[in-house]
């Protein structure tokens, strides 16, 4: 089976993706008792997910997560509540991923390599991890700007408002990249099915 039935014909299946994978909703910490370390207590799941789908590979998503909550941290006063603290924090990870992505592309052969490696596992966890691995390949055929807004919408449930306060760009903006995202991503499920189709006649 491709990764497209595993992954179903909408966006409906998004949403679970990469939530899983080891990483709670909510960490098993001692009580806060510092904004810094409540910060990564109840947002840590948000970042590690979504570190993971603007390109994050399996091998440096944890760097990334600490990247992120290290330049937070310092920037915490910095913080106006004029925006969520959640849009405030992707738009960290963005950076951080897009830097990092850079300083890491000497290493592009092994992570490839690396990706191809399958963990041994129960058969529901690996279809799980497979699932997730396609996802992030779909998210990766997106252009930036139109991955970025599906990843709000349709992964986060961000409104258009937020996105558009997030990637400081007009609302009409969004929703014109979000419908564009919308339709690739339909026209690669269509592919995919035709292929699927094909193989088993």
């Amino acid at each position: 089976m491709t990764g497209a039935a595993r992954l179903g014909k909408s966006l409906n299946g998004f949403a679970a993706l990469g939530e899983r994978g080891g990483v709670p909703a909510v960490l098993p910490l001692a009580p806060a008792r510092e904004p810094a370390e409540q910060m990564y207590r109840e947002h840590h799941a948000f970042v590690w997910r979504n570190v993971r789908r603007l390109g994050c590979s399996d091998e440096w998503v944890d760097d990334a997560v600490h990247e992120v909550f290290l330049v937070a941290t310092r920037r915490l006063a910095e913080f106006e509540s004029r925006s969520s603290l959640r849009t405030w924090l992707f738009a960290i990870a963005f950076r951080v991923v897009a830097r990092m992505r850079r300083d890491r592309s000497r290493q592009r052969r092994h992570a490839q390599r690396y990706a191809t490696e399958r963990p041994e596992a129960v058969a529901d966890a690996e279809r799980e991890h497979e699932a997730a691995q396609y996802l992030r390949q779909l998210l990766l055929r997106l252009s930036e700007p139109q991955r970025l807004v599906l990843i709000l919408a349709e992964l986060e449930g961000f409104t258009s408002a937020e996105i558009a306060e997030t990637l400081s760009v007009p609302v009409g903006t969004v929703d014109s990249r979000l419908r564009a995202a919308r339709t690739q991503l339909h026209r690669v499920f269509e592919r995919e099915r035709a292929k699927d189709e094909r193989l088993h006649r």
